[in-house]
């Protein structure tokens, strides 16, 4: 799997954890039940800097541009926009493919 590939997949589990540590801030915050955000903080963290690694990697493998890679890097911090950067990296994804299976 190349870097490209894995950055998808972790931007788009990013996105999800981070839907769970809001779900797990509304149970802290609004019925004192602080379970969710021990639960999805570490996850949510821990899937946040592999993904900071993976944007990286990618911007070494891709020659992407410093511009793209900080949009990349902006795009996963609001809630939501995680999802929209998880599709266009999919979308990046089947191009590449698509163009080396045209070619091979």
């Amino acid at each position: 799997m190349n870097a490209l590939k894995a950055l998808m997949i972790v931007a788009f589990a990013e996105a999800i954890s981070w839907l769970g540590l809001l779900l797990g801030m509304v149970l802290k915050y609004g019925f004192d039940d602080e379970r969710g955000v021990s639960l999805m903080g570490p996850i949510h963290g821990m899937l946040f800097l592999v993904f900071v690694g993976l944007l990286l990697i990618t911007q070494y493998q891709e020659r992407w541009s410093v511009g793209r890679t900080i949009l990349s890097f902006i795009e996963s911090i609001p809630p939501f926009t995680g999802f929209l950067l998880g599709k266009r990296l999919l979308d990046d994804v089947r191009r590449k493919e698509a163009g080396r299976s045209g070619t091979a």
